[in-house]
């Protein structure tokens, strides 16, 4: 990986200097951001990294320098800073427990995402810090490693729908903004972009520029061609056309084709290592409706210098009407009732909440089949339950594959409820005894709402790693992660009740009455 050098400057190790330094490194990192947003977080690293140099490499009152350099790393800017002070051992990066500390206690994970130190012997020591830079959506390029930023393009575009005859530019263009590390392995086919069109499962905006080149592009995927609903996805701009809002027009366009084709409306998965994505939903309308945690794994440009940081990126639920949809009842599980309400009114959704009936038990599903869907991606790690009916062995079915599924190594499981059947609302705990905890809701999926429910197999997930750009996104985002919590602490405490192998007869009473509800999955 090549670093570019911006600037280098000797800086008197006095904190006086401190200011002037900041103002320096951020006016040189101007020109390398997408947004001055990006600038002032920038800037506090800077500060908070020259005061704990100053401070731990040299004594008071000792006269002393330090040089300071900012990098351009593709994906990061690099802050580091080489002295001849006293000599200091950096800790790695982590806490006590496996959680990230950034450098701690001086600074907040929020503001560094990786660190470097390296002795130097005779010439003292060097610390580089690491802050990712957001980038527009479908520009978090894991393009070819050491490739040069192309120059800005500004030559006129058109907009329209995606036909045969630019797959191939397509899937050059997905290669530019992505390398070869995106998701869905079809995208760098030609012949199955052209198969996905055909049989209606693929609709596509593209932005086509004067040599008749694919440089911006959107896709809606469906089931079918008389879906109701469709994913937005694949998102990508070509680096030559960064900063021109393609990806805003592009979702502006597909929300009016759905709109005209008589959709319900689009849902979507956006990062959340920037806020790019989630305002331009926000901006055409889109509401959050979820987050899964450790939904993608971490493409080169964004990992950590650091060993041990996260590996996988969460995602935030989205959800754009495009039509009234018919009104539906929906079973709510207690304990989500009020966070399930205030989605539903946030999106203004025609639905209304429904208590379960009184004497509805897992009893009630006897003589009733289970029908079940798997899918699975190990290429991403995860892996889609999708309850369609509930039967008598409902628990158990659910179990057995999250079991396999937890074996098999992949690092989120899904399991998606369906909201129009009272039976959601009286097992939801029981799935959660087995460590899935709220994600969130889905809309028309497929003619029904659904609950997806998350768990996660040994992935870390950092609060502070995850960025929102709603105040409802905010409390989204707390009632996941503290769902979370709740759930891994009765875990702990069902473990501590009932260590494996306890044969008291409590247990094993308890295992043939709810199918060894209380197993927990993995173990």
């Amino acid at each position: 990986m090549t670093d570019r050098l911006l600037v280098r400057v000797t800086v008197p190790a006095d904190a006086d200097f401190i200011p002037a330094l900041q103002r320096f490194m951020t006016d040189a990192a101007r020109a390398c951001v997408d947004s001055p947003d990006e600038l002032p977080p920038l800037g506090e690293l800077v500060k908070e990294v020259a005061l704990h140099v100053i401070r731990t490499g040299f004594d008071p009152g000792e006269e002393g320098e330090y040089t300071a350099e900012l990098l351009k790393r593709r994906g990061q800017i690099i802050f580091a800073v080489e002295d001849k002070g006293l000599p200091a051992a950096y800790a790695d990066g982590r806490q006590e427990g496996g959680e990230r500390a950034g450098m701690t206690p001086f600074l907040p994970g929020s503001l560094a995402h990786g660190v470097a130190f390296r002795n130097l012997g005779r010439a003292g020591k060097r610390l580089e810090v690491a802050r990712n830079l957001s980038v527009p959506p479908g520009e978090e390029a894991g393009g070819r490693p050491g490739a040069e930023e192309p120059p800005r393009a500004d030559d006129g575009l058109a907009l329209r729908l995606l036909e045969p005859e630019d797959a191939p530019g397509l899937s050059r263009l997905m290669y530019r903004s992505y390398g070869y590390t995106y998701g869905s392995e079809f995208v760098y086919y030609p012949e199955r972009i052209c198969e996905m069109l055909a049989n209606g499962h693929l609709v596509s905006y593209v932005a086509v520029n004067e040599s008749r080149e694919v440089v911006g592009h959107l896709a809606m995927l469906l089931h079918g061609p008389g879906a109701k609903t469709g994913e937005t996805a694949m998102a990508a701009v070509d680096p030559r056309y960064r900063g021109r809002r393609l990806f805003e027009q592009m979702k502006e366009s597909m929300g009016e084709l759905a709109r005209e084709r008589g959709m319900y409306g689009l849902y979507s998965e956006a990062v959340a290592v920037h806020t790019f994505t989630q305002k331009g939903n926000l901006a055409l309308g889109g509401f959050e409706t979820g987050f899964l945690l450790g939904f993608t794994p971490a493409t080169q440009v964004f990992k950590k210098i650091s060993e041990g940081a996260p590996d996988r990126r969460s995602a935030v639920l989205f959800y754009l009407r495009t039509n009234d949809e018919p009104a539906r009842s929906l079973y709510a599980p207690p304990r989500h009732h009020a966070m399930m309400a205030a989605i539903v009114e946030r999106g203004g959704m025609n639905r209304r909440l429904e208590p379960p009936p009184k004497d509805l038990t897992l009893h009630s599903l006897r003589g009733r089949a289970t029908e079940l869907d798997v899918t699975a991606r190990m290429d991403v790690g995860r892996a889609f339950l999708t309850v369609r009916a509930y039967g008598g062995d409902v628990l158990k079915q659910v179990l057995d594959e999250l079991k396999a599924l937890v074996r098999g190594g992949y690092a989120c499981v899904y399991l998606e409820l369906p909201l129009s059947d009272p039976m959601t609302a009286v097992l939801c705990r029981g799935f959660e005894a087995f460590g899935f905890f709220f994600a969130g809701l889905l809309f028309e999926i497929d003619g029904r709402d659904a609950l997806r429910l998350q768990y996660l197999n040994n992935v870390a997930v950092n609060r502070d790693d995850i960025q929102v750009a709603s105040d409802f996104g905010r409390q989204l985002l707390d009632y996941v992660v503290e769902a979370k919590e709740v759930v891994e602490r009765a875990r702990r405490e069902r473990r501590r009740a009932f260590p494996p192998g306890d044969p008291s007869p409590g247990r094993r009473r308890g295992d043939r009455r709810m199918g060894r509800v209380l197993e927990p999955a993995g173990e």
